[in-house]
């Protein structure tokens, strides 16, 4: 029931991205509906590809009795929903590699959000574009913004060191 082509949806995102070079871009993809038949996932991987989402949330499609989707005929067996789910997270794990690594060496103000999982002494917090990163505190605390230099892409996630900016505290 979209009302608007994929050429245009590729478009939107390519204006967006123009005016707001450093803006993250977000989608949810939904795989198997029923009557999604090969070609019509192989466009959807197609627009990944273009707009190369910084993040998706990739989910398989699931009945719910009482929409007019579960009455559809054609429901897709879970295999197949499975398989093309997995080529839809490998695609969107490779975007988001190539969207992070394109920040590496930038300065991003960062809210501190939590402890990292992994050591004590580093902080995860997120940028303005909602990506993940893991630096060490320093002096920085729970709920600053601070200012990080991306070092490093890993994944979703991106490393970091906090900087001091001309005129600011770095904490």
């Amino acid at each position: 029931n979209r009302t608007y082509t994929k050429e245009e949806f590729i478009s939107l995102a390519d204006q967006i991205r123009d005016k707001l070079p450093h803006v993250g871009i977000s989608t949810d993809i939904i795989v198997g509906f029923p009557g999604e038949n090969e070609l019509e996932f192989q466009e959807t991987l197609e627009v990944m590809d273009a707009i190369k989402f910084d993040s998706a949330y990739t989910f398989k499609y699931s009945s719910r009795p009482g929409t007019k989707a579960a009455e559809f005929e054609d429901h897709i067996a879970e295999p197949e929903k499975q398989d093309r789910l997995e080529r839809v997270i490998e695609a969107q794990k490779e975007h988001t590699l190539q969207r992070n690594k394109s920040i590496v060496g930038r300065v991003e103000m960062v809210l501190v959000e939590k402890e990292s999982k992994r050591s004590a002494n580093q902080w995860v917090g997120r940028t303005d574009s909602n990506k993940w990163v893991i630096f060490d505190k320093e002096n920085s605390h729970i709920r600053d913004f601070t200012p990080v230099r991306i070092t490093e892409a890993k994944g979703i996630s991106l490393h970091g060191k906090i900087v001091q900016l001309q005129g600011m505290e770095a904490a």
